[in-house]
């Protein structure tokens, strides 16, 4: 026998710990529709008999799907374990959890967001709908409405959800997660900051719309380009003047 093939059966005979049987258990129902998006799943006991495994072993695999964002757990006597919707959550700790220890700049993640964008406008050059653009309408008018209120905080929501609406306009599954996952990372760092507006948020926003609209992909594209660099270069300039830190 080849030691390519000694390593190959070497792997296959890898046992697997009994918490993975359940977590691959619950995924293969969730798979086949037996679990659906928002259901409950059953009781720690319910589901140890199922699988003839024990209470903790269910509860270690049930945990391990939690961190990677397939369950979420809720308490009290309604609580228990549920199955979420789409959802980039277990993405997104982990990388908060790194731009937390520095491992991550946060001018990494604003970069990584705008080649994001430029990639969701050129899909949706052929796949965004009138629906879509209204959307953004929509939007931009509730932007350009809580930033007369002066209130931050008020701003974030719609600024943010601005990103996630031109992801959604590439009608990518895949995108749209991603997406979610960066701009939920730059949302929780403007909801520590707290930046006022010191940029025109909604004229240059109102103009990337617009060009999508004429499916000009390129103009939209440098249009988001020019705008978010104006945008990054105010809020890091907020921070040196305050002394604001972002990784925290």
């Amino acid at each position: 026998m080849t030691s390519q093939g000694t390593r190959n059966e070497a792997h296959s005979q890898t046992p697997v710990r009994v918490f993975e049987q359940v977590r691959d258990a619950v995924l293969a129902d969730i798979r086949s529709g037996e679990l659906c998006p928002g259901d409950k799943l059953p009781s720690e006991r319910d589901l140890s008999q199922k699988y003839g495994v024990s209470r903790s072993a269910v509860r270690e695999g049930l945990r391990a799907l939690e961190t990677s964002g397939v369950l979420r757990f809720a308490k009290g006597t309604t609580g228990g374990a549920f199955v979420r919707q789409t959802s980039s959550d277990g993405i997104a700790r982990s990388l908060r959890d790194m731009i937390a220890l520095g491992n991550i700049p946060f001018s990494d993640v604003v970069a990584v967001r705008v080649s994001l964008m430029q990639l969701a406008i050129d899909l949706a050059r052929e796949r965004a709908s009138e629906d879509d653009f209204a959307r953004l309408d929509r939007n931009l008018d509730d932007l350009a409405a809580t930033l007369e209120l002066g209130d931050p905080r008020a701003t974030i929501g719609p600024m943010m959800d601005f990103n996630r609406l031109i992801g959604r306009c590439a009608h990518n599954p895949v995108l749209e997660l991603v997406v979610d996952t960066v701009v939920s990372l730059i949302e929780d760092v403007l909801e520590k900051l707290l930046v006022p507006a010191g940029v025109d948020l909604v004229g240059p926003r109102r103009q990337i719309v617009a060009l999508m609209r004429a499916r000009d992909a390129d103009a939209a594209k440098a249009e988001l380009v020019r705008h978010y660099g104006e945008t990054t270069r105010f809020v890091l300039a907020y921070v040196d003047g305050t002394g604001a830190a972002l990784e925290s």
